[in-house]
Order: C-alpha cells, then structure tokens, then sequence
C-alpha cells in the first residue's frame, strides 16, 4: 500500500463506519488499480481486527450473471466477513446501520480444511468442505449505482452489510450444488428464484476464485471459515417491516424479519 493512500484509508474508514454516501475512489485516487483496491480492503478490515473485531471468513460478490447485469461489472469481486456482520437469523434486523440495505439469496460454505494457492480445483475445494448452510447477505450500497468502478465496490468490501445464516449445515457427500434449487419470497410474494449453476457454474468454482484471489495477495483459506458463494438472483431493496423467506431444494430455509422501524 503507498503512502499516499494512509490519509484515504484513514477516511474510508470512517465513512464505512456510519451510514453515509462513500464518494468514488477513483475520483480521490485516478491511479488505483484493482489490486491497490484488495489491499485497500484488506487494510480496512485489519483496522476493524484491530479494534477487536475477527474475520470469520470471505464472499464473493457478482458471481450470476444477474447480479453483474445489476452492477454494469462484468466479473466476480471478493470481500471480508467480520463476526460483528454475522446476524442470528431469529432476531429482527434493524436497518439503522445501512444506508440503502439490500438481500441476496446465497449457498454458504463451512471449510473442515485450509485452502490455499492460486488455482485449486474443483475435487480439491470439496475435499476442503465441511457442508453447506442456506444463507442471505445484507448489502449496503454506499455509491451511484450508475458510477460505480470495480475499485470502488471492492475498497467497500464489496457493499457488505453482513450475513444471516440458517441451518443445520448440511454434509457434502450426493449434493451437486449446481443443481440446488433456490425460491424465494419478499412479504409472501414471489421475488426470485434459480439453481445454484448460476453462480459461476457451480459455487464451488466461487470458492476457488475466493481462494485465487487471496493468494494473490499471500493470504490463504482456513478451516472454519464462511465463505459466501453469491447470489443465485438479483437483489431485492429490504425495507422497514419487510419479511423474506428463503428455500433451497436440500439446503433447508431461511427466514428473515426486518425490524418495523422509521
């Protein structure tokens, strides 16, 4: 990381840590390439480590082609999971931390083993899987949608507000999460629905792309970690009141309340 780049990470830092708009970065650094911005997200979350907070694992953002469409960015992204983002799917979600929350249907993957290096393959990803758990993220979209650079949404974490996750995790051995089937409904009405070869062909191929991603910047997988795989769908705008309903053919479900606030 330049030593230029101290004072922005000193003032991304704040912006990400209250509800406000985060101006482009490209704007404040015309330089930054895709690789500053991972070190620029990597440093911001160290920050938070810092600060007493833990990384419990990563996602992968813009994996369907649904969700590249949304976003005018044409490839998968990468992001930090922090434990204080993990949210306990039985309690209502206050949206007072989010400037523009939004939800996205995903598979999550529990790793029993690390997973390191610049392309493992797809027997050597499963072998690493411990199971998989129906999950959701929260989005918090901080930028124009119609003027956001790759930079920018991944020095953002890739929008992350955080994740809910269900359960019981399920074990690996006969699912084929190609063909996982996911319906989801937003106050009882349908709002999407797929199978999980929307995400890069299989999720499993977004797990490898997270583990390519990080060994470029000499960081690695490791057992226990969550690693989100992407939506199967386009996003859907959460509101105060809101319920969401998730179902996956043997994942199980989840459901998800928003608290009826402001």
């Amino acid at each position: 990381m330049a030593p230029t780049l101290d004072s922005l990470i000193d003032t991304m830092d704040d912006e990400l840590s209250r509800p406000v708009q985060v101006p482009e970065v490209l704007e404040r650094e015309p330089g930054l390439s895709p690789h500053d911005a991972y070190d620029l997200q990597f440093a911001l979350m160290a920050r938070r480590v810092a600060r007493g907070d833990r990384i419990v694992g990563y996602k992968a953002a813009l994996t369907s082609k649904a969700m590249q469409e949304e976003t005018g960015i044409p490839e998968p992204l990468l992001g930090t999971l922090l434990a204080s983002r993990v949210f306990p799917e039985g309690e209502a979600l206050s949206l007072a931390p989010f400037l523009r929350a939004t939800l996205e249907p995903e598979i999550a993957v529990l790793l029993k083993s690390d997973l390191a290096g610049a392309a493992p393959t797809l027997p050597e990803v499963l072998a690493a899987v411990e199971g998989y758990l129906p999950a959701v993220e929260i989005g918090d979209y901080r930028t124009d949608p119609k003027a956001r650079s790759l930079q920018q949404s991944v020095a953002c974490n890739t929008f992350n507000g955080g994740i809910v996750l269900g359960g019981p995790l399920t074990a690996p051995g006969g699912i084929d999460l190609r063909r996982e089937g996911m319906s989801m409904t937003h106050n009882g009405e349908p709002a999407g629905s797929g199978t999980g070869v929307e995400v890069l062909g299989d999720p499993l191929r977004s797990v490898a792309f997270m583990a390519a991603t990080l060994a470029e910047h000499g960081m690695g997988l490791k057992a226990g970690m969550i690693l989100m795989t992407g939506s199967i769908v386009a996003s859907i705008p959460l509101g105060p009141g809101d319920e969401v309903r998730v179902d996956f053919t043997r994942l199980g479900s989840l459901n998800l309340r928003v608290a009826a606030e402001g």
